[in-house]
C-alpha cells in the first residue's frame, strides 16, 4: 500500500475511534444511571412499604385498643378512625376456629368449645422484610391462664400473596375453690372468650370509621363430679394449628371434688359507619 494510502488509513481508523469511544461512555453511562434508579425505586418502594406497614399497625392497636376497651360492657361502643395506610383491611367473622377440650390428663376428656371467634386484618402488600410469627401485642399461645398476659394476638402471617396483620382474640381461663358442696370441695373454672362473630363482613381500603359495640355477654355452665382425688385439670385449646394447654389448680379431698365450668362469651360487632 502506497505511504499516501497508509496515512490515510491511520487518520481515518483515529477519526472513527472518538465517536466510538464516545458511545461506548455513553452506553456505560446509561447503564450506571439505569441500575442507580432501579436500586433508588427499590428502596423508595421498601421504604413505603415500611410505612404503610408502620400506620397499619397503629391502626390495629387502636382498633384493639377500642375492642378492650368496651369487652364486658353490653351496651357499650367506641368509634375508631383507621387512617389510610394503602392496604386492605378485611374483618372476617367467621376465621379463626378454636377448639377447648378439658381433660385431667388420664381418662377423663371433653370437648367444651368448638367455634369460631373471627378476625381482623390487614393485607400488606410489598412488604420485602419477612416479619411473619412476629407479634406487637400478646405472644403465639392458643390460651391463657390468670391474667398474667393479654389475651390480644396482634401478629404478622403469611397470607396467599402478602404478608397479613392479624388481630385476634384468644380465652383466658381462672379457676378458684368456693364452698364444699355434698361434702366435696366445690370449684369454679372460668372460660372468657371475645368473639367478632357478630361483626360485618368487610373488605375495605383507604380511611375509613369502625363503630365497635359490645353487643351481649352468652353464658354455659356445666357441672363435672369426681368422685377420686384430682389436683388439677388442664384445659387444651387448639386454633389455627397451634396447640396450648394450661393446667388448673383445683381443690380436693380423697372423696373427689366438684367442678363448675362456666364459659363466658362476649360478642363484639365490628362495622363500618360513616361519620
Amino acid at each position: 500500500m502506497p505511504i499516501k494510502g497508509l496515512k490515510r488509513l491511520i487518520g481515518s481508523r483515529k477519526a472513527l475511534a472518538v465517536p466510538v469511544t464516545y458511545l461506548i461512555l455513553f452506553g456505560s453511562l446509561i447503564t450506571l444511571i439505569s441500575v442507580t434508579y432501579g436500586f433508588a425505586i427499590t428502596r423508595i418502594s421498601a421504604k413505603e412499604a415500611l410505612l404503610k406497614a408502620s400506620v397499619a399497625r397503629q391502626n390495629m392497636q387502636a382498633l384493639d385498643d377500642a375492642i378492650r376497651a368496651v369487652a364486658w360492657s353490653p351496651g357499650a361502643s367506641k368509634t375508631v378512625y383507621m387512617e389510610d395506610c394503602g392496604c386492605n383491611f378485611q374483618i372476617q367473622p367467621k376465621a379463626k376456629n378454636l377448639v377447648l377440650n378439658l381433660t385431667d390428663g388420664s381418662g377423663f376428656s371433653i370437648v367444651v368449645f368448638n367455634g369460631s371467634v373471627g378476625k381482623a386484618l390487614y393485607t400488606l402488600e410489598g412488604l420485602s422484610e419477612n416479619q411473619q410469627g412476629l407479634f406487637v401485642r400478646g405472644d403465639g399461645r392458643a390460651i391463657i391462664s390468670q391474667n398474667a398476659y393479654t389475651i390480644t394476638q396482634l401478629y404478622y402471617a403469611r397470607g396467599e400473596n402478602a404478608q397479613q396483620l392479624v388481630l385476634c382474640y384468644r380465652p383466658l381461663a381462672t379457676a378458684l375453690a368456693a364452698d364444699a358442696s355434698n361434702g366435696k370441695p366445690f370449684n369454679i373454672i372460668r372460660l372468657y372468650i371475645i368473639s367478632l362473630n357478630s361483626s360485618e363482613v368487610l373488605t375495605l381500603y383507604g380511611s375509613f370509621h369502625l363503630k365497635i359495640s359490645a353487643l351481649n355477654i352468652t353464658s354455659t355452665v356445666t357441672r363435672f363430679e369426681f368422685n377420686s382425688s384430682v389436683s388439677s385439670l388442664a384445659l387444651q385449646a387448639l386454633s389455627e394449628d397451634v396447640k396450648t394447654t394450661v393446667w388448673l389448680p383445683i381443690e380436693s379431698t380423697a372423696d373427689g371434688a366438684i367442678v363448675s365450668l362456666e364459659i363466658l362469651t362476649c360478642h363484639v360487632e365490628i362495622r363500618r359507619v360513616i361519620a
